[in-house]
């Protein structure tokens, strides 16, 4: 569309030659990859969250049961459990364990009781204990398929009866 004069329409208030720097301008910047964090940021972060985990703690003597777990960038979220003794008088210092979740937008903290959580090297098995392997490996001493133990104790006093 011609401009008659360049007053009627706003496209044609700009030449076109500026309006196509300024275009390509703008999609060259909103292609550029995002930058990754320096090692130094996370440090920073890492600090920051311990910080202000163990400060809203209860526990007078809170301090990091592990490292800080990081939630993806959509939940915004940082976790560590803390560990420490409960204050109260009628808990008699007994240890006890607390959840922080660090949202990362807001520094906000909230803090729960954890001890639920079970941290260390009981928490998990080094391997999968119900496994179909185990009962072929095994020469049906020690075995921990109770359902062939329980058939078992059944019919061992009665006679076999054909269906």
């Amino acid at each position: 569309m011609p401009c008659p004069t360049r007053s009627q329409h706003p496209l044609c208030r700009f030449p076109l030659a500026s309006l196509a720097i300024a275009l390509t301008a703008s999609l060259a910047l909103t292609a550029l990859p995002a930058q990754a964090s320096s090692p130094a940021a996370w440090e920073d972060q890492t600090r920051d969250v311990i910080a202000q985990c163990t400060d809203a703690s209860q526990f007078p003597d809170a301090e990091p049961a592990g490292a800080p777990v990081l939630f993806d960038d959509e939940a915004g979220t940082t976790a560590l459990l803390l560990q420490g003794h409960y204050p109260q008088q009628h808990m008699n210092g007994r240890a006890g364990q607390e959840l922080c979740l660090y949202l990362r937008a807001s520094q906000e903290v909230f803090i729960a009781p954890a001890d639920k959580l079970t941290a260390g090297p009981d928490a998990l098995p080094d391997a999968p204990t119900d496994t179909a392997d185990d009962t072929s490996k095994s020469d049906g001493a020690g075995s921990n398929d109770t359902a062939t133990d329980d058939a078992a104790t059944e019919t061992s006093g009665a006679p076999d009866k054909a269906p």
